[in-house]
């Protein structure tokens, strides 16, 4: 899952107008395993990014791939990571937006 140029600079768009609208500058990704499928969100403030703001999911839609290009280019900043090794193999990413 990758998104391609179009696609990322909508993403990175959206991401700055959720901070802005939500007031914080702290984005949450969540990701497990459920019933043998991967799911994954971003949060803001409790705020289901993908739900509010219409960002795409699933196949076609953001990774783990585009916040990684994203912390490159210096618009996230990682700031905490952990991983369950449990039977939903949880992962929480938190990061910062530090280019506005």
């Amino acid at each position: 899952m990758a998104l391609n140029n179009i696609e990322f600079e909508q993403f990175k768009q959206t991401l700055k107008k959720a901070s802005e609208e939500l007031g914080t500058k702290e984005i949450v990704y969540f990701s497990e395993w459920a019933y043998f499928l991967p799911s994954h969100t971003l949060k803001m403030n409790e705020v289901s990014l993908p739900e509010k703001y219409d960002i795409p999911t699933a196949w076609d839609g953001f990774g783990i791939d585009d916040l990684d290009k994203l912390e490159k280019i210096g618009f996230l900043v990682k700031t905490f990571e952990c991983e369950e090794e449990s039977f939903t193999f949880e992962k929480i990413i938190k990061y910062l937006i530090i280019e506005q």
